[in-house]
């Protein structure tokens, strides 16, 4: 006899095994089966949306691929268009759902004192990052530093790496990736699932193996506040302050 989720606080039994799994699961560690009783009034094309979200995420590995490969690509004019082809990608993804993702773009509970504390990790956690893989020439974008360095040098210069380097990716990247990705996720796995795998692709557009150490923590982070808080808008100045402060000591 199954013991009843009365008396497995966080748990519940596979519908088909037993075993127990997450209260939130939909499918069974054990057996694979899908906890279809939970969502028989909303089914989901899972392969459908699999295909949507391999689709969001091949455009953005395709430009990031040629701007690290290519060598007639290594240029300032390919970064910026690689940089608005993510951009249109985020919004034009996020946007196919508008009824349900437009949610994430409220503020639910605003907190200052949470804002706060949130990009006061950030900062610290840059300067930890900036100081501990100085050596391996590590900053928050590898490729930024090759294609906007020539900006450095002026105050219009200096405007220009940080809208590049901080406030495009902060809004884009959490659009993309913590908004329409992980919300696609969530309908065909489990939260944790869904996070570890949308941080893992995060960290793989950046096309930075040394960097993978830094940047799968900071995406989980981020995952997590996303699903905590139930809102983009602290990961998006989460993210901008981590990335804000690599540009201060660039530009510095």
């Amino acid at each position: 006899m199954l013991p009843l989720d009365d008396d497995l606080p966080g748990k519940k039994p596979c519908i088909q095994c037993g075993t127990l799994i997450a209260l939130d699961g939909k499918f069974c560690n054990q057996c694979g089966a899908r906890q279809s009783a939970q969502n028989a009034n909303a089914p989901v094309n899972s392969w459908g949306l699999l295909q949507q979200a391999g689709l969001f995420f091949g455009i953005d590995i395709i430009v990031c691929v040629l701007g690290q490969f290519v060598e007639a690509l290594k240029t300032f004019s390919f970064f910026l268009f690689s940089d608005i082809v993510m951009a249109i990608s985020a919004v034009l993804f996020f946007s196919l759902n508008w009824k349900e993702n437009k949610s994430l773009l409220k503020w639910h509970n605003f907190s200052w004192q949470k804002l706060a504390a949130y990009c006061a990790i950030a900062m610290a956690a840059q300067v930890l990052v900036h100081y501990s893989v100085d050596w391996l020439n590590l900053v928050v974008y590898s490729k930024d530093e090759d294609y906007v360095q020539h900006l450095n040098g002026s105050f219009a210069g200096g405007l220009l790496v940080v809208f590049f380097t901080a406030i495009a990716p902060a809004i884009f990247e959490e659009l993309g990736y913590r908004g329409y990705l992980l919300q696609t996720l969530l309908k065909i796995a489990d939260k944790e699932q869904a996070v570890y795998i949308t941080s893992f692709l995060f960290a793989i557009i950046h096309m930075s193996f040394l960097s993978l150490f830094w940047l799968i923590p900071f995406a989980l982070f981020l995952g997590f506040v996303r699903i905590k808080e139930n809102t983009l808008w602290y990961g998006v100045f989460f993210h901008f302050c981590f990335n804000l402060t690599a540009c201060i000591f660039e530009l510095l």
